[in-house]
């Protein structure tokens, strides 16, 4: 059984089943009070719930049927009996339509994404305490409606879980860059210790900002780095003229156990801001250039990044001053990562630096870029004047004359195959392409994989970055690939001994379940 953590069905069903509301028809109450159906006992799948806190719980499902797809999840008592009444399909044509709305894909996409095949399971992480759930599967078909009977297991959660744990928590030996933070507790129960900046967490109850901080760190699998036991001392880094806060509470199986602990301090001023110069490198390789910042002192909080020449120019000439221009350059930094971190707190916590840093990132070639950074305060405004690299152009790209051809391919159903070969199971409901590459003789190094889509109209860039970053290995000739049905590509590209990369493979195929070859054909 494959495990993960699942905020309801798909990732973001949890949030859908909490705030979405359900279609009621207009003469029946949304919580009926017939009661509900027993599950039937022949039921065509084996469901155990088993690890069940106050917040949590851990599904498996075992289907009789190994090759058909199905859904499975977690819904509430009320959720789950109104689904009885008015018939699964009527809710899986709600479900169906909500996952749409929230993820932008068209129904096709969202019933793959929600179907499982053969053995599945989940655990789920933000249950309420004290709540009666249903964790259920249903057969589904193409269309994502039920093919056969329910079958499902009532389970409550517990009360929340307490603890007598106390925190003591004490800052010392504060410097521009460092802290001692120590922790005494009362007990050995499990807790978590954070430091956060003060501005983010501001005005937070502490019910926000506990769930502030285990969704933050969860979401990146940071959680198991910040929970402890028994007393703490270590030395943290942060950020000079900051104001931080430390937080602790008790945490155990998923659930907040006690009381928050907080405890305010500043970091150390640093270094003069208007005196801080910096020095900036590049290097290239292929589609990505390396960018290299050293401030002159490394107790200086700034943000940096680059700009095409044209653009700043273009800027410059709206402003009437390179300061205004590059002010714009950081506005406009900051406006697009809120869209994905939700404050401007968060983001300027994030790209603000101290000492010397790189960071990667592609480009256009023949294109001319210049550096930037400033210093700033914990706001993320400029507390000196922008530096400034000297303009720089990016190499023109080389076409080599390595290529990589398409030798032959063929593909198969992969349930088809799962029932042959064990070792294939997770290709159930998908296609199987087994693709064979030819690289030219001046090729050293090269990469294939398939698309799921046209990408003829991609550029050039975007599609070797693309082949890149594939779940693929360098040199391979043969390999099989599992796709989705439907139209995909197939892409390529080899590299010569200079490290140039030549025209690319790029062939559409359309994978249909006519155009199959045999599955006892397949020799792997």
């Amino acid at each position: 059984m494959k495990k993960f953590v699942k905020l309801l069905a798909a990732a973001v069903a949890l949030i859908l089943i909490a705030s979405c509301e359900k279609p009621v028809s207009p003469q029946t109450p949304s919580e009926p009070d017939t009661p509900v159906t027993p599950a039937p006992e022949q039921a065509p799948f084996k469901l155990k719930v088993y690890d069940i806190s106050s917040v949590t719980a851990t599904v498996e499902v075992e289907p009789e049927d190994k090759e058909s797809p199905y859904y499975m999840d977690v819904i509430n008592e009320s959720d789950f009996l109104q689904a009885q009444q008015y018939g699964f399909d009527d809710y899986m044509t709600w479900f169906i339509g909500s996952l749409m709305e929230q993820t932008g894909k068209d129904r096709a996409d969202v019933i793959k994404m929600i179907s499982s095949y053969g053995n599945d399971g989940f655990i789920l992480t933000s249950l309420k305490p004290e709540t009666t759930y249903y964790a259920f599967a249903v057969g589904i078909d193409d269309d994502g409606m039920t093919t056969t009977e329910v079958a499902y297991e009532k389970f409550e959660t517990p009360q929340k879980e307490e603890s007598a744990n106390t925190f003591d928590l004490e800052v010392t030996d504060v410097t521009a860059t460092t802290a001692m933070i120590a922790a005494d507790v009362s007990n050995e129960d499990t807790y978590i210790l954070t430091i956060e900046p003060a501005n983010i967490i501001e005005g937070l109850s502490d019910a926000e900002l506990t769930d502030y901080v285990i969704q933050n760190n969860i979401a990146w699998g940071g959680l198991e780095g910040i929970t402890y036991s028994g007393d703490q001392e270590f030395e943290w880094t942060g950020k000079s003229g900051w104001n931080y806060v430390v937080v602790a509470f008790g945490y155990e199986n998923g659930a907040v156990t006690t009381a928050v602990a907080r405890k305010e301090f500043k970091m150390g001023e640093g270094g003069n801001p208007a005196s801080c110069s910096f020095s900036f490198t590049q290097d290239f390789n292929g589609f990505e250039m390396s960018l290299g910042i050293s401030p002159s002192d490394n107790s200086v909080v700034y943000i940096c990044n680059y700009v095409q020449m044209s653009d700043l120019q273009a800027l410059m000439a709206a402003h009437g001053s390179l300061d205004g221009a590059f002010g714009e350059c950081l506005e406009m930094l900051v406006e697009d990562m809120i869209e994905d971190l939700g404050t401007k707190e968060r983001v300027i916590d994030l790209i603000t630096a101290m000492g010397a840093q790189e960071f990667t990132t592609k480009y256009e070639h023949g294109t001319e870029y210049i550096q930037w950074a400033v210093p700033v305060d914990q706001d993320g405004n400029p507390v000196a004047s922008f530096s400034f690299s000297s303009p720089f152009t990016t190499p023109e790209e080389k076409i080599s004359d390595a290529s990589l051809t398409v030798k032959s391919y063929k593909y198969y159903d992969g349930t088809e195959l799962a029932t042959l070969y064990p070792d294939l199971a997770a290709a159930r409901g998908y296609a199987v392409v087994d693709l064979e590459v030819e690289p030219s003789a001046s090729a050293v190094q090269w990469w294939s994989y398939i698309a799921l889509e046209d990408l003829t109209d991609r550029s050039r860039e975007v599609i070797i970055k693309n082949v890149l970053s594939a779940p693929t290995e360098q040199g391979l000739t043969r390999q099989l690939i599992v796709a989705y049905w439907g139209v995909n590509t197939i892409m390529g590209v080899a590299q010569d001994a200079d490290g140039a990369y030549g025209e690319l493979l790029l062939e559409v195929i359309d994978l249909n379940k006519e155009g199959v070859s045999p599955a006892s054909e397949l020799v792997f």
